[in-house]
């Protein structure tokens, strides 16, 4: 297995120069995305409160689809796993460094936090461990619901769009993060468990949206992971439930490619931009369900 690194040694924006200090390398980040301020930003929550539906796996692989069309995209890891920055083969911080949970807290500078990943064009917000306690942090501040708006106020100007990865749970950390956010991409699989967690997952963007006054708020669409085929009879009646969602439309789905997804993410890259798998169907997949989102307009 690959190691992960303070940052990308291949393919990157730039790539990171051995002698690099990191105040260096946050001011060289900062005066590359100052080079050019998108005219607006749309901010997409990842999500479902159920886990094992494929988040992690679509934001990566929708980022590669995204930045195959000159878009500047910032992956926000949401959950204190670190799956999301690990998968792009960066770090996580550590204890003595600026994590994602002290700048919410304290309305600091994010800037200094975001990293280059292999892929021009896609950069990270890595997520720490100090993240598991970042619910009772908030709820202890009074205004927790707000913090992660702050933040992501701070980075709209710089990308035209951030996919900001959820952990799976309803609470005050995913809820401050939905808070946050333009619009939502959920993902599920073909399980009755996980019908269950979107339904949960709209009532709960329904009640955060309501306590903060919001209406502007959508509901992209869903995405149905890990489809494998045949299906029995229970699994085919759930999938045609999932495709034919009465509130929620389905932007595609995601057949079972372990090899590829896994093989790509080893080397800290998506399907798109993997030469192994950038013209497989499993890319194709991806790029599908960028377009049918109209986040995209499809070759």
């Amino acid at each position: 297995m690959t190691d992960t690194t303070e940052a990308p040694t291949i393919g990157a924006q730039g790539g990171k120069p051995p002698e690099e200090t990191e105040h260096e390398r946050q001011e060289r980040v900062r005066a590359d995305l100052e080079q050019r301020r998108p005219e607006q930003c749309r901010i997409m929550a990842m999500c479902n409160q159920k886990g094992g539906v494929g988040k992690t796996t679509t934001t990566i692989n929708l980022a590669g689809s995204l930045a195959e069309h000159d878009r500047r995209i910032l992956v926000l890891d949401g959950d204190p796993q670190c799956n999301l920055t690990e998968g792009f083969r960066v770090r996580p911080p550590g204890p003595d460094d600026l994590t994602q949970a002290t700048v919410v807290l304290d309305a600091l500078d994010p800037l200094p936090l975001v990293r280059e990943t292999k892929v021009p064009g896609i950069y990270l917000l890595p997520a720490s461990l100090d993240m598991a306690g970042l619910s009772s942090d908030l709820r202890d501040t009074g205004t927790g619901l707000t913090l992660y708006r702050i933040m992501l106020d701070k980075l709209r100007p710089y990308f035209d769009d951030i996919l900001l990865d959820q952990r799976p749970a309803l609470d005050l950390d995913t809820d401050a993060q939905l808070a946050g956010t333009d619009a939502a991409i959920i993902m599920t699989d073909v399980d009755e468990w996980a019908m269950k967690g979107l339904t949960r997952q709209l009532g709960q963007q329904r009640k955060v949206m309501a306590r903060v006054q919001r209406e502007e708020f959508d509901v992209i669409g869903l995405v149905i992971g890990r489809i494998q085929k045949p299906m029995g009879k229970f699994d085919a009646t759930v999938y045609k439930m999932l495709q034919n969602h009465p509130t929620v439309r389905c932007l595609g789905e995601v057949p079972v490619r372990a090899a590829d997804l896994k093989e790509a993410r080893n080397k800290g890259l998506p399907v798109t931009h993997y030469p192994k798998t950038t013209r497989s169907d499993t890319a194709d997949f991806f790029r599908g369900i960028a377009a049918n989102a109209g986040l995209v307009t499809a070759a």
